[in-house]
């Protein structure tokens, strides 16, 4: 129904009303109709059965006395009804007796009565039975059939009725909707002359106006404020189109100077792909010059570690020569690691310094010391002096500040091949902002003048032959220029290429108002002094420690460590046992370990200190991260080790939270839990792996001969979790295994069972088999070294 598209608004109302008239009166029409036919047929059955009874009941003695006459006559008295075509009686043998046919029905009567159910037939004609009783005697049936002509007439004429009665409402119902529809129509034809008129002149202040409430009303409304809206945009539109052509020249003369800018951006651009692919190649040769550096020290480590395995008959001397080239090695290993760490941290942001009071004099003389032996090695002098009194101490971060010098003079002292090194230090009063300032001067190879700011990128050398000549990450520099920077300071240098090198090092030193001045005219007597010092130990004499441990093997180790510094130590297995000791007894000192059974360090740690417990708790973990140091001292320790336990740093952890500090002159060395890593070698050829403890001693010998049992059952123990899946147990037995095998000198369980303990953790288990596999070959092979007379044993 396209055609409608086109028809107005009242139109389509108009049409509605009469469509909805006309729909509403045929159907009452045509109910009404069925409605009276219905009525009419009825009433014409109930007719014909009435006379069907009456003839049926007059029928009686004419049955009776078989009385033909009687019968014709009697039914020849339908003739007063006209639309009776046909009659007759049977008698009780349903034989035909009498019948009647009206004018023009030449049809011959039925011979017997047929059955009837007073029902229309398709001719529209009438047929109803009347059974002829007598006392209960059947005497015969009467048969009416009559047609429908008069129900026809009837409804003729109820239909002309309804008609005019149709046509008259359809008439009521357009005149009214003529008027009504003027309510709706009026306006929206307002609405769209007042838009035609807008869109034809484009005069935007025209306005509708409608006066009813309803929908149409609150349509215009919204239309007035539509065009207002609209009036306002056109007119900041025609002010904006003002502004442009002024924006317009404004703006080309920018991007005439915005293209300049660019192609000054595109130079610099191509500057710096090729400072990129420069700094690439560094890279790449940086991972060279590493991989080199890396495998030299590893070699020195992996083949003296082999001799010291191979080699059963080696003497004393040796084996102690071949441990100093392996520490060595390793020391120089450490420093290259550290190296490459130290610049990680300070990219990432996370390198901090911290601000205490040293003594500068000291620190000094400590690098002359370490750096003197290579010196003397190469040949050269390596001399320290002071250029007028220097601060006795000063403001700034000790162990960044030694990190520095000793790498600037390593740099000097591996960079010169003849000649001289001097350090020359002396202190500058800049407006109440002091600095030492430390000039590191050489007569080595010297560095080009347009390289000098190159140096200190990283990865980076003057050149590449020195890399070749004298080795190197090219991350010395760097650091040593960012951590200068970062405790305040700078690092600057002169060079002429074959003249030598001045390196100037300047660190703040806080306020010296109060600070006492000392006349040092060298620093080579202290850094004598200090290599005295270096082979005394700690006095912890009458120090009273509680060692809470669940490892026998650590317990008994750590009580060994400090008996031999005068220490008395009172061991408990757990931290239940631990906090209870701590609460009773008179302790200078608590060492805590921090995963135990029964009762963990954590919970211990805090239960001491809600009963106020006051004394120094140091804890002892297997887990070296950052986030563990935090979680112990949260916990409310006040100090933090690590395992496998270095003892140095433990006694002098100690030695420190007692307010021991002061160490004691003595010939004993404090034997060191981390001399000798033990190595592993081919699983094929099942090599021993020997404790790195020094068991030639019998106190250390006999914890390692008490650790190995333990360690091999606990491994058997280990592997039924795991095959049985009680990854709890698991990560238990793995952990102690991590923290007792490196304590008693076995670190070759530290990585496989860190790993375990991790895939335990994230819930993998595919890979424990593997690791259980190689913490088993270890286990197998744990044995302590031999005497001269014995073979390799597991005790």
């Amino acid at each position: 129904m396209k055609f409608n598209k086109f028809l107005s608004i009242r139109t389509k109302l108009l049409l509605l009303a009469l469509i909805s008239a006309t729909v509403a009166v045929a159907i009452t029409g045509i109910s009404m109709a069925r409605k009276d036919t219905a009525d009419l047929k009825e009433a014409k059955v109930e007719r014909l059965s009435a006379q069907a009874r009456m003839i049926a009941f007059n029928s009686t003695g004419v049955l009776t006395f078989l009385d033909n006459e009687a019968a014709e006559n009697l039914l020849q008295s339908l003739e007063a009804e006209p639309t009776v075509e046909l009659a007759c009686l049977y008698d009780a043998e349903s034989q035909l007796f009498a019948s009647y046919a009206a004018d023009g029905i030449s049809e011959a009567p039925p011979t017997s009565p047929a059955t009837c159910n007073s029902e229309y037939d398709s001719e529209g004609r009438l047929e109803v039975c009347e059974a002829i009783i007598d006392h209960e005697n059947h005497l015969g049936t009467v048969v009416l059939r009559a047609n429908s002509s008069d129900v026809a007439e009837k409804l003729q004429a109820g239909l002309f009725t309804i008609l005019w009665v149709a046509l008259f409402s359809l008439a009521v119902a357009v005149i009214f909707s003529g008027f009504l529809q003027r309510n709706i129509s009026n306006p929206i034809s307002k609405l769209s002359q007042t838009a035609n008129a807008i869109t034809q002149s484009g005069d935007y202040s025209l306005r509708v106006k409608i006066d009813s409430k309803d929908e149409l009303g609150q349509l215009g409304n919204a239309l007035n404020q539509m065009l207002s809206q609209v009036e306002e945009t056109k007119s900041a539109l025609t002010k904006a189109h003002d502004e442009m052509e002024e924006r317009v020249l404004l703006r080309t003369a920018e991007l005439s100077e915005e293209i300049t800018q660019r192609e000054k951006i595109q130079q610099d651009l191509e500057a710096s792909i090729v400072a990129a692919e420069t700094a690439n190649r560094s890279k790449s040769e940086f991972l060279a010059n590493m991989s080199h550096e890396i495998r030299t020290p590893l070699n020195g480590i992996l083949g003296f570690t082999d001799l010291l395995i191979r080699d059963e008959n080696a003497t004393i001397e040796e084996r102690r020569d071949f441990l100093e080239t392996i520490q060595a090695s390793g020391k120089h290993l450490l420093g290259l690691i550290n190296d490459i760490l130290d610049l990680s941290k300070i990219e990432a942001g996370q390198y901090d310094v911290e601000i205490l009071t040293c003594q500068p004099h000291q620190i000094i003389a400590e690098v002359v010391s370490f750096l003197r032996v290579p010196a003397q090695e190469k040949g050269l002098e390596l001399n320290c002096r002071w250029e007028g009194l220097a601060p006795a101490t000063i403001q700034t971060d000790p162990g960044r500040f030694k990190q520095v010098l000793t790498n600037l003079v390593g740099n000097a002292v591996k960079f010169t091949e003849h000649g001289r090194v001097d350090i020359v230090a002396h202190v500058e009063d800049l407006e109440g902002n002091s600095q030492i300032v430390i000039g590191v001067v050489d007569t080595g190879i010297g560095i080009e003048q347009d390289k000098l700011d190159e140096i200190f990128s990283p990865f980076s050398q003057a050149d590449n032959t020195v890399t070749r000549r004298f080795g190197g990450t090219g991350l010395g520099l760097t650091i040593c220029r960012q951590i200068a920077t970062a405790l305040g300071g700078d690092v600057r240098v002169e060079s002429s290429p074959g003249q030598g090198s001045t390196f100037t090092l300047s660190v703040p030193t806080g306020s010296l108002d109060e600070i006492e001045r000392v006349d040092l005219s060298t620093a080579d007597g202290i850094g004598r002094s200090h290599e005295e010092t270096a082979t005394q130990e700690f006095d912890l004499t009458g120090v009273e420690v509680l060692l809470v441990e669940d490892g026998s093997t650590n317990r008994k180790l750590i009580s060994l460590a400090l008996h031999r510094v005068g220490g008395n130590v009172t061991e408990a297995e757990n931290g239940k046992i631990g906090s209870d000791l701590a609460m009773t007894g008179t302790f200078d000192v608590i060492l805590m370990d921090m995963q135990m059974p029964v009762m963990d360090g954590y919970t211990a740690t805090r239960l001491l200190r809600e009963k106020n417990v006051t004394l120094p708790i140091v804890a002892l973990t297997a887990h070296a991260m950052k986030g563990d140091q935090q979680k112990c001292l949260d916990a409310g320790c006040s100090g933090y080790l690590t395992k496998p336990v270095d003892i140095d740093q433990l006694i002098e952890t100690v030695a420190t939270a007692t307010g021991r500090g002061e160490k004691s002159a003595s010939s004993e060395a404090t034997p060191s839990a981390t001399t000798l890593t033990a190595t592993k070698d081919d699983s094929a050829n099942r090599e021993p792996i020997y404790s790195s403890l020094p068991t030639e001693d019998e106190d250390f010998r006999e914890i390692v001969c008490e650790f190995i049992p333990r360690m091999q059952a606990s491994v058997e123990e280990l592997s039924k979790a795991v095959h049985q899946s009680e990854w709890t147990k698991a990560d238990e037995l793995a952990h102690w295994l991590k923290g007792a095998g490196g304590t008693a000198g076995f670190s070759d369980f530290t990585q496989p069972t860190q790993r375990m303990c991790e895939q335990i953790g994230r819930d993998q288990y595919t890979s424990l088999e593997s690791l259980l596999v190689e913490i088993q070959e270890i286990s197998s092979l744990a044995a302590i070294r031999p005497t001269a007379t014995e073979v390799p044993t597991s005790c």
